[in-house]
């Protein structure tokens, strides 16, 4: 049995590798296209965008293993029953369950090094992808002139150079300096100039030679003074140019960054503060409408306030109910995406057994190896799994179904299928099948 097991493990390993990969780098480049317009263009080094690439296939290998155990386990079992391997295991004695005992090990680690993943590792590259994603969108571009171009890399300048001999020496100059309120407030022309980088103190050195300049005096004169030179030097800062790395303590409270033991304490908080505003709310408002009246037996200390009086008192503190109900919106929805994000820790491990358990099944039930039908038949599962997790983030979020639900979502509707997958190729009982339950009903309805 330990060759039968090694036998099954190599020919899975391959399509799990090779399907996971592919789906994770489909995955990470349809999410970093969300971003492209503040990643491409800035002259970002490559080890930036390594970087970024990385932090992002961390992030979304909780989606990739679903696809890979499911295909593989699919193309693993397809192939099997369609060498006939298969038919000659059971008709040796080995029944379903035993061959695929080593895959569903092997699901089992996933799901280990899945739970592993999204309590502790995938929070911790949230946090220093996002950081990352939104230092470059702060980010202006990097230092490249551009003939024929009005760069604008430089607050507060725009430079134009007709032709760059080389790295250093321009042709045709022109620079325009602005005032704070957006105006021109000088205009230099020169035949040639010489640039350089001061890499120090972060300084763009320009040299211009043979030129003229132009500027106002005074805000309020519409006249120009011009003045020519033989050899002018400017240096202008560019220290705000280029990828300026933050620590990320901003966003490290977000209910992405946070591994399983914190995440759980911000629910408990947040639960804790919804129930204290609901109760502030019902002590400001509801005595007001209906204070408390004295015991049994006595005098009332003031009489109950009149109808009239109520809606006096309503109409005043209709700002303060106004008040109470946002922050309770607010933070109601706030909670709702923190209990999502907890229960994904447990819905994304499960989802890797269930699609293993689903793909093998399926592969017993079609009998077809290769990439053809197994491509297609686990595409369009792993679609209908994105699909019904993003709306059950979404529908979760808004409030119409419980974060339990949304998170779980995709296995309340792929659980079913992938078990009674399961039940059909090890059991084969006859209540699994169409014509069963057709009998029974045309029994029960009296045709014969």
């Amino acid at each position: 049995m330990k060759r039968l097991d090694t036998y099954l493990l190599q020919l899975f390993v391959g399509p799990f590798l090779a399907s996971f990969a592919t789906t994770l780098v489909i995955l990470v480049l349809q999410f970093l296209s969300r971003y492209q317009e503040d990643i491409l263009g800035k002259g970002f080094p490559t080890s930036a965008l390594m970087e970024l690439f990385l932090y992002a296939s961390v992030s979304l290998t909780l989606l990739a293993l679903p696809m890979g155990l499911l295909m593989a386990g699919l193309m693993t079992m397809g192939g099997l029953g369609e060498r006939l391997e298969l038919t000659a295991l059971q008709s040796a004695g080995i029944p379903f369950f035993r061959a695929f005992l080593p895959l569903l090990i092997w699901g089992l680690g996933s799901l280990t090094l899945a739970g592993w993943l999204g309590w502790i590792l995938v929070p911790k590259a949230n946090l220093r992808l996002y950081t990352l994603l939104s230092d470059m969108e702060r980010a202006r571009p990097a230092l490249a002139l551009k003939p024929g171009l009005f760069n604008r890399w430089i607050e507060g300048y725009a430079l134009r150079i007709g032709r760059l001999r080389n790295e250093r020496l321009m042709e045709e100059v022109l620079i325009y300096e602005y005032a704070p309120d957006g105006s021109i407030a000088r205009t230099l022309l020169a035949d040639s100039g010489e640039v350089s980088v001061e890499k120090e103190w972060l300084f763009l050195r320009l040299r211009l030679y043979n030129g003229c300049q132009y500027e106002t005096p005074t805000q309020t004169s519409p006249t120009w003074v011009q003045s020519c030179f033989d050899t002018l030097e400017l240096r202008l800062d560019i220290s705000g140019l280029g990828l300026r790395r933050s620590d990320g303590s901003i966003l490290a409270s977000h209910q992405y960054m946070l591994d399983g033991f914190k995440l759980r304490e911000a629910v408990d908080s947040l639960a804790h503060l919804v129930q204290s505003v609901i109760a502030e709310g019902t002590q400001d408002i509801g005595l007001k409408l209906f204070p408390k009246t004295a015991p049994a037996g006595t005098a009332p200390s003031f009489p109950l306030p009149s109808r009239e009086l109520r809606e006096n008192l309503i109409r005043h503190d209709k700002s303060l109910l106004e008040l109470y109900r946002d922050r309770h919106k607010n933070l109601a929805e706030t909670l709702r995406r923190y209990e999502l994000e907890w229960y994904y820790k447990f819905a994304y491990p499960l989802a890797t057994v269930v699609f293993l358990i689903l793909g093998a099944s399926l592969g017993g039930v079609i009998r077809k190896g290769g990439l053809g039908m197994p491509l297609v038949v686990s595409t369009a599962f792993f679609i209908l799994f994105y699909v019904l997790n993003a709306q059950g983030k979404k529908l979760a979020r808004e409030g119409v179904l419980s974060p339990s639900v949304g998170a779980f979502l995709p296995l309340i509707v792929i659980g079913p299928i992938a078990l009674y997958l399961l039940l059909l190729v090890t059991t084969e009982a006859r209540w699994l099948y169409r014509d069963f339950w057709q009998k029974r009903l045309q029994k029960w309805i009296g045709i014969s």
